[in-house]
């Protein structure tokens, strides 16, 4: 079950594994994990704005109570000046729980959020008098203690929403954000997790919305075989945090000397059809298209044909700004 009244610095500030924790260390490595819980950063500007766009959109009540807008000047004196930084920086002790934003920056979540909440499908779903916003949940997993928050869960229809800003919202930009910022593995963790607090979660929606106007927005769902091909990596994540956690060793990269495939990656350049039109979102009668269109080189594998990615990428973008062969 999820619980309700836990505040952002409180969920981000307790040590359960969390989501992000988990995809860190499936990318990069328990040392590199490790000495970043040891030594945060300050959240970037664009965290700043991230954070104020979802809690505009979900929570706007919070909004002042968590955010504050930096002064263009202070006694008549620009953020350049001394006398600017000491004072603002007296402003930041007096409110330490605030995260403070630039005032276009506060405009742009004010304007995004309009945006988010003019999409039909969360529209819908925030009208829903049960959802659940920013509920929290503790479980356990291989041995590892675990934490999630989702956006936005709707318990009556099983659905999981998360907000997203992008730079592209459109169907081929958003699935490639998908794919690079690990979409997919956010998506698993939810969906399982809740089904281990004993919800029943049945779908995962993403709201893609925009940073630049008109703020375009759209909504977007993943297979649920798609989302369950990414459960053994949930499971490998959570038995790697639970074996370092106990045996407080956690390792860098391999300390054997390691033979770089160069071969294999070169293969792994190619795909067949079926391929490309899954990794590009779209239908294998584009794809046929775009190999013919643009005469691109394929080389039989097998039975199958295959044509190099960065080709075919270099093809869907030249088509979309409707530049001929």
């Amino acid at each position: 079950m999820l619980k309700d009244g836990i505040t952002n610095a409180e969920y981000h500030g307790s040590g359960e594994l969390s989501r992000s924790t988990a995809w860190s260390l499936l990318q990069t490595c328990p040392a590199k994990v490790r000495y970043d819980m040891n030594n945060p950063k300050p959240s970037s500007p664009a965290l700043v704005i991230g954070s104020g766009f979802h809690t505009a959109t979900l929570e706007p009540e919070k909004l002042d109570d968590e955010f504050a807008v930096k002064p263009s000047e202070i006694d008549g004196q620009g953020p350049r000046t001394k006398h600017y930084k000491e004072s603002f920086e007296l402003m930041q002790k007096s409110e330490p729980d605030k995260q403070w934003l630039a005032p276009a920056d506060y405009d742009l979540i004010l304007e995004m959020a309009g945006s988010a909440l003019d999409n039909p499908v969360l529209r819908h779903y925030m009208a829903d008098i049960n959802k659940v916003v920013e509920g929290t949940g503790y479980f356990e997993m291989e041995g590892a203690k675990c934490k999630v928050r989702p956006d936005l869960y709707i318990p009556g229809a099983g659905v999981v929403i998360d907000l997203k800003s992008t730079q592209d919202a459109s169907n081929r930009g958003f699935t490639k954000s998908v794919r690079q910022f690990g979409y997919l593995f956010q998506a698993c963790w939810y969906m399982h997790a809740l089904r281990l607090l004993g919800e029943k979660p049945k779908q995962f929606v993403f709201i893609a919305v925009e940073k630049t106007a008109p703020y375009a927005t759209a909504a977007y769902t993943i297979k649920e075989s798609d989302i369950n091909k990414q459960f053994s990596n949930m499971e490998r994540a959570c038995q790697l945090w639970a074996t370092c956690q106990s045996s407080g060793i956690w390792p860098g990269y391999s300390d054997m000397v390691e033979t770089l495939d160069l071969g294999s990656q070169i293969t792994n350049n190619r795909l067949n059809i079926s391929q490309l039109a899954d990794k590009f979102g779209v239908s294998r009668t584009y794809v046929y298209r775009i190999i013919e269109s643009y005469e691109l080189h394929s080389i039989t594998v097998g039975n199958r044909r295959t044509i190099d990615i960065t080709d075919f990428a270099n093809a869907v973008r030249r088509d979309s700004e409707g530049k001929a062969a």
